[in-house]
């Protein structure tokens, strides 16, 4: 019987882990173990997904032709003509795989025509993967240095320095007030303008205060340290005339009220009081609003900056692979929906050719076949854990291929390698 001499042919081949065939792909591990990457087999085709180079190369040259010609002589079996049913039978293994591979390609040839028809929204989307990547790097190069997360300014922050220009507010709108040139609204303008300022002058002098170092230190650009000299210098600058316009208002404030004493009598009010407490008070006011700033921000600008920039380009590289994933969706939901089908017709069909002789005999060989299946699994998880062992303390990753182009590569150390499941098809 020929399908037995196929059969018979792949079973005899000397899959023992001391036989010739297993030492052919154990001796490769030297040449392998060489590599950083290794990029590993495609989901697509008869060859297994997920091997190695080495791994592929030998089971296409001991395995997938033996193992092929079994394969078909099972599926002659299985698959023949019923004449009972007057339908064809089913090799239900073999049409899972089949499905399964068709999937992948049909998916794979909607995205390239979704490429043809929109090829500038593609151009777009290579490109912020690209900023992405940039922004990324920079972060993480920052992260390595830190050895810490960017710590970012909270959403409290400016709602926080708001909350104490209030009191600032009702601190100096009674000294703005009292000068006779200033309507009652010019007066809360410029009492709202000074702790406007004074907040400006507190945000500046807690932030510099808290990251002068990353500023000011002599690793620092001369351009960036003169930059942020500037910076500092209006900070300086707002709380100088913020500070003198209270204290010109204070005064103002202080005359009027040693005239109207002067005219109606009483003690003439203390300059000190007047003028100083005022003035404390806004500094009081200048310096929690500088403790906040120093709590709030981080040590080094550049860092949350950067985790800015990460985050920024990462939203957008992801908003356009939505917009250019919307209309595959559909697309894929059929393909998927096409192969569930089929494969469950395959099943219903391989679950009532059971009674039938010519299907019992052709699953009693397709389970001898499995057999042997079994021993190229092992010789190829045996050589998986020599390349791992054979690496160990250096880097080394395996590229697990995306079953669609738009997916990321997805990056395996050896201890995840050696956690996936191997599996032979049926094609």
């Amino acid at each position: 019987m020929n399908e037995t001499v196929s059969i018979n042919s792949y079973r005899d081949l000397d899959l023992r882990p001391e036989g010739e065939i297993v030492n052919q792909l154990l001796s490769a591990v030297e040449a392998e173990s060489g590599n950083q990457t290794i990029r590993l087999t495609d989901r697509v085709g008869s060859t297994p997904a997920n091997l190695t180079p080495m791994m592929s190369s030998w089971y296409v040259s001991y395995i997938a032709g033996p193992r092929g010609q079994a394969l078909d002589s099972i599926a002659a079996v299985l698959g023949a003509n019923k004449d009972e049913s007057r339908s064809r039978g089913v090799f239900l293994e073999r049409e899972v795989s089949a499905e399964e591979n068709l999937r992948i390609e049909r998916k794979r040839q909607a995205l390239r025509a979704s490429r043809e028809k929109r090829a500038a929204e593609y151009d777009r989307y290579s490109e912020s993967r690209i900023e992405y990547q940039k922004a990324k790097d920079a972060y993480d190069e920052l992260w390595a240095r830190h050895g810490r997360e960017a710590k970012s300014t909270s959403l409290w922050y400016i709602p926080l320095l708001i909350l104490i220009g209030i009191p600032e507010i009702l601190i100096n709108f009674e000294s703005f007030g009292a000068i006779r040139i200033y309507t009652p609204a010019i007066a809360l303008g410029v009492t709202i303008v000074v702790a406007l300022a004074l907040a400006y002058a507190s945000h500046v002098h807690g932030t510099f205060l808290r990251q002068y170092e990353a500023r000011f230190g002599a690793h620092q650009r001369d351009g960036d340290r003169a930059a942020a000299l500037r910076i500092l210098g209006l900070g300086t600058t707002a709380l100088i005339l913020a500070m003198s316009s209270v204290y010109y208002a204070r005064s103002t404030l202080l005359e009027d009220q040693i005239l109207e004493n002067s005219v109606i009598g009483g003690d003439a009010p203390s300059g000190l009081y007047v003028i100083g407490g005022s003035m404390i008070g806004n500094l009081g006011v200048w310096i929690i609003g500088a403790l906040i700033a120093f709590f709030a921000h981080d040590e080094d600008h550049h860092f949350p900056e950067a985790l800015n920039n990460k985050n920024k380009a990462e939203k957008k590289m992801y908003t356009l692979r939505e917009s250019i994933n919307g209309p595959l969706k559909r697309e894929f939901e059929k393909v998927d929906a096409t192969c569930e089908k089929a494969i469950e017709q395959a099943k219903n069909k391989h679950s009532t050719l059971g009674v039938n002789k010519d299907f019992a005999d052709g699953r009693t060989l397709f389970a001898q076949l499995k057999e042997q299946d079994t021993q190229v699994i092992a010789a190829l998880q045996a050589y998986r854990l020599k390349l791992i062992g054979a690496v160990k303390g250096r880097s080394q990753r395996y590229e697990v291929q995306p079953e669609i182009d738009t997916a990321d590569s997805e990056f395996l150390d050896g201890g995840q390698y050696a956690a996936l499941l191997l599996n032979v098809k049926y094609i």
